[in-house]
């Protein structure tokens, strides 16, 4: 099954398969077409992630068109990021986004989030968007704001906020 890549004006979104979900460096770069700085992965991008996808991949085999790498579309493209998505229930999806440091504050990971979503929009059951993140995450609180969520309550975590946004 392929998942096309996913185009905004800014950015090029590529669908995290199986198959890449465990290339990193150099093999990564040339496997998406686009330069990997020497900070990546992002910051929240560690070793039980991958357990967690491999597992969703499994379950929900369509959720691989809701994870992805996140490029530039430049003349020298560059890994910036991930956004991901998962079916919390049958009519919810949560999200979830990272943008390295150097390109944060620019409005691609609200740009990112928007396209991501309509992709997982194309599930017609899924009739609610959730997001966490820490309140003092000022930028990934406005993320979430721009992209139509309003606070919902408490998240999973501790001193987490869950933010919400109906279909």
């Amino acid at each position: 099954m392929t998942f096309p890549d996913i185009l905004t004006p800014r950015l090029r979104l590529v669908a995290i398969t199986p198959a890449l979900l465990r290339v990193e460096g150099s093999a990564l770069a040339t496997a998406v077409g686009a330069a990997t700085p020497a900070m990546w992965p992002p910051e929240h991008w560690e070793p039980h992630v991958y357990d967690f996808l491999e597992e969703l991949y499994e379950r929900a085999p369509y959720a691989v068109a809701w994870t992805r790498y996140v490029a530039t579309r430049t003349e020298r493209p560059t890994l910036i990021g991930t956004l991901g998505g998962f079916p919390r229930t049958e009519t919810e999806a949560e999200v979830g986004y990272g943008v390295l440091p150097p390109w944060q504050r620019q409005g691609l990971a609200t740009e990112g989030l928007l396209a991501l979503m309509d992709e997982i929009r194309r599930r017609e059951e899924v009739q609610t968007f959730t997001a966490q993140t820490y309140p003092h995450l000022v930028a990934s609180v406005r993320v979430l704001e721009k992209c139509g969520f309003a606070l919902a309550g408490p998240g999973d975590e501790e001193g987490t906020v869950r933010y919400r946004r109906q279909r």
